[in-house]
């Protein structure tokens, strides 16, 4: 996978498939090349065609309508990266001060890249079911009156207990192979190193946000990163203080 001139994802072979649908909802860097990516979760059940929806959703933006929130790819369950925005430019996908790459921002969206991974995150075993947010069908009535919603219901087998954290969504392997070969390109376009490429949203949102979440930020993306690099500085990586401070 490359990434051309513009800034779009140029898959090849049997690559991962990337599909562009542009949005309108980005803005110029205050950097010359972004200087690092931020991961993110979707929320909600998932499933076929939703990854797709997302991104139409926010091709377009109506002020005072539509939240506003965008990002440069998102990484469907099913592998496929749909890619709303050129990685030259900001996306609006965290709008938070921090430290990117030992630099203070303002707002770092205005220096990174915005990945949305297709999972429902946190669960909650409800009986003998798991289920994602909102959980349940009446989630302000009193607790022994919810019901839980159906069309939250996750399979069992996507349900990975993460000791002392909870349980949270599993990423497929189809995913965690689209995520490698796009960080794979981004690294090689950008010349980033190890540390840039482990920002999650709640590292600069920590009283709101907790994705990507634990199984992700602990488990598959050290996975991924050592794949992307080959080993090359991982001890080091490990060691070193974090390398991103919410504002």
């Amino acid at each position: 996978m490359k990434i051309d001139e513009e800034g779009w994802l140029v898959a090849e072979g049997s690559e991962p498939k990337v599909v562009r649908i542009p949005t309108v909802r980005t803005y110029r860097l205050v950097v010359p090349a972004p200087l690092g990516i931020v991961w993110h979760w979707t929320s909600g059940r998932g499933g076929p065609g939703f990854a797709e929806r997302l991104a139409r959703r926010v091709q377009t933006y109506r002020r005072g309508v539509d939240r506003p929130a965008s990002w440069h790819a998102l990484v469907a369950r099913d592998g496929v990266i749909y890619q709303s925005a050129p990685l030259l430019v900001g996306t609006w996908h965290v709008g938070r001060p921090g430290v990117i790459a030992g630099q203070r921002l303002d707002n770092i969206n205005r220096a990174t890249v915005g990945c949305e991974l297709e999972n429902a995150g946190r669960l909650r075993k409800i009986g003998e079911r798991f289920y994602c947010w909102p959980f349940w069908t009446n989630p302000s009535a009193p607790v022994y009156e919810r019901r839980p919603d159906p069309r939250c219901a996750i399979d069992s087998d996507r349900a990975i207990v993460v000791q002392g954290q909870g349980i949270f969504d599993a990423f497929s392997p189809e995913q965690q192979a689209s995520a490698a070969a796009m960080l794979t390109a981004l690294v090689a376009r950008f010349s980033w190193p190890h540390e840039v490429c482990s920002y999650g949203h709640r590292d600069f949102d920590p009283k709101r946000k907790e994705d990507p979440g634990p199984l992700w930020a602990d488990s598959v993306l050290p996975q991924i990163l050592n794949q992307v690099f080959g080993g090359r500085d991982l001890a080091a990586a490990e060691s070193a203080p974090p390398a991103a401070h919410g504002g």
